[in-house]
């Protein structure tokens, strides 16, 4: 048994390259040829495979593996590298793509439009720090645990004021796909990143700041990835507000006055930065200052929410479940936002398997969840990512989240609280089973008999619409908020 993962190591090893020689430039060549959606997408496929193989596009986007994609909107001559690894070295091959004619369509995208102003912003468009707003530069977990926002620590207002970033100008224009990014003197950089930056200093704020001019010609990339977040990527010498060793982003959100990005800590691949970004001059008109901080909707005075418990539970029974629509999931710095996440977008569609969730209060404390089937899957209940079939948390550290019958209890309002809903049970909890009170959950199973308490900050009871607003503080400091619009089911 012992000698086992030595066997199956040994097998996988050899279905590679991985000999003491070093391999050739014939080994690394490779081919390519145009898709079927468009003579500028082209597929590319090496002709042999390495333990590690990197691309480089020649479009300023990079990729690993056997095959690549790369996409040229433009017309132009793009070199191609692809550098192979063995045990003995490595050996790149190169190849030169030409693109005979630009296509209108490539270009013309939501995304590249938002990012650039398009075709008709001759000179790009020019992003700055958003750093009026909390959460404008943060950190949480990696992607493949991460909640999309920074859950570890947000930036308040002008936090990082003298650290280098905040005088920092990235323009992307849509020709040639240029990138210009003016430091201003200085940058905000990683403390890992230190030896890479002649005369780095402590910024005084966190970290180091370190003069840089960043070279010119530098260039952008995006590639859009079924099931993924588009990525963007800077080519070298270029970065986006705070260097920690990458420079490609996942782009979390991109509208026309706000990009959210994401990128991973190169020196602690356990964490995931983020930050937010403005047009230079948006709301402000003086380029330089950053937009006013986006304000929720405002929080219910103490006392205004008139909800009874028989609102709750109906005549018997009343089962509730996520309302399809913006902002009926969402989380913030305040009750009632989402400006941290989904920030503005209806993922209904994308969540089925949340919004078909049903959750059942009755008489005598008696609380349900019923999972129709299916549940939404994160790295902390022992499952992958995405909606899946609710038996596969059987037998995970999560399985105390599934479909199950539990309690509640309802204290209502007074001038001075609002009213609140208590769910009490292993695995207990309301449309996220991460969330309770000062925390989220990174690793199953739950805690045993926890109580999680939600304020109701919202209830509507008009003609034939009926709503329930709850919310939770995970922090217990007033620092982020998860928010839930209920409907009957």
């Amino acid at each position: 048994m012992l000698m086992l993962p030595v066997v199956f190591l040994a097998a996988c090893i050899e279905e590679y390259s991985l000999t003491d020689e070093a391999p050739t430039a014939d080994q690394a060549a490779f081919n390519f040829q145009a898709t079927a959606d468009s003579d500028n997408i082209l597929n590319f496929t090496a002709d042999q495979e390495f333990f590690l193989m990197n691309w480089d596009l020649g479009n300023g986007a990079t990729a690993t593996g056997k095959t690549a994609q790369g996409i040229y909107p433009s017309a132009g001559t793009y070199t191609v590298t692809l550098t192979v690894f063995s045990r003995g070295g490595s050996v790149s091959s190169s190849r030169e793509v030409v693109i005979e004619k630009t296509d209108p369509l490539l270009l013309d995208r939501p995304i590249f439009n938002f990012l650039t102003g398009g075709v008709e912003a001759l000179n790009g468009k020019t992003w700055v720090l958003d750093s009026a707003a909390t959460g404008h530069f943060g950190v949480g977990p990696d992607p493949s645990q991460a909640g999309d926002f920074p859950e570890y620590y947000q930036a308040g207002p002008n936090e990082k004021a003298g650290g280098g970033m905040y005088d920092d100008r990235y323009t992307f224009v849509l020709n040639n796909f240029g990138f210009i990014m003016k430091t201003n003197g200085n940058v905000y950089i990683n403390a890992a990143q230190g030896s890479n930056f002649s005369g780095a200093v402590d910024s005084g704020v966190g970290d180091l700041r370190a003069p840089y001019n960043p070279p010119a010609g530098l260039t952008w990339n995006i590639v859009e990835a079924d099931g993924a977040y588009p990525e963007l990527t800077i080519s070298n010498g270029g970065f986006i507000g705070y260097f920690a060793g990458t420079r490609t982003y996942q782009i979390i959100n991109i509208e026309e006055n706000q990009l959210f990005l994401r990128f991973v800590d190169q020196a602690n691949e356990g964490l995931a930065w983020y930050i937010r970004l403005i047009p230079a001059g948006f709301q402000s008109g003086g380029g330089n200052e950053p937009a006013p901080v986006p304000q929720p909707e405002p929080e219910p005075t103490p006392g205004e929410v008139n909800i009874t418990l028989q609102n709750l539970v109906g005549a018997n029974q009343k089962a509730w479940k996520l309302k399809p629509a913006v902002k009926a999931f969402g989380v913030g710095p305040a009750p009632g936002s989402d400006a941290f996440f989904p920030n503005g977008l209806d993922i209904s569609a994308d969540r089925a398997c949340l919004f078909n969730d049903e959750f059942i209060f009755g008489q005598d404390g008696f609380f349900a969840y019923d999972a129709k089937g299916d549940v939404y899957g994160e790295g902390y209940l022992g499952i992958s990512d995405g909606c899946q079939e609710e038996s596969k948390l059987t037998g995970t550290a999560g399985a105390a989240w599934a479909s199950g019958e539990h309690k509640f209890s309802f204290t209502p309002g007074t001038s001075s609280a609002k009213p609140k809903i208590t769910v009490t049970g292993t695995g207990a909890f309301i449309v996220l089973p991460k969330a309770f009170n000062g925390g989220e959950y990174t690793a199953g199973p739950p805690q045993a008999n926890r109580s999680v308490t939600y304020d109701v900050i919202g209830y509507v009871n008009e003609g034939d619409k009926e709503e329930l607003t709850i919310t939770i503080d995970i922090t217990n400091n007033g620092g982020v908020f998860w928010t839930f619009v209920l409907i009957p089911a």
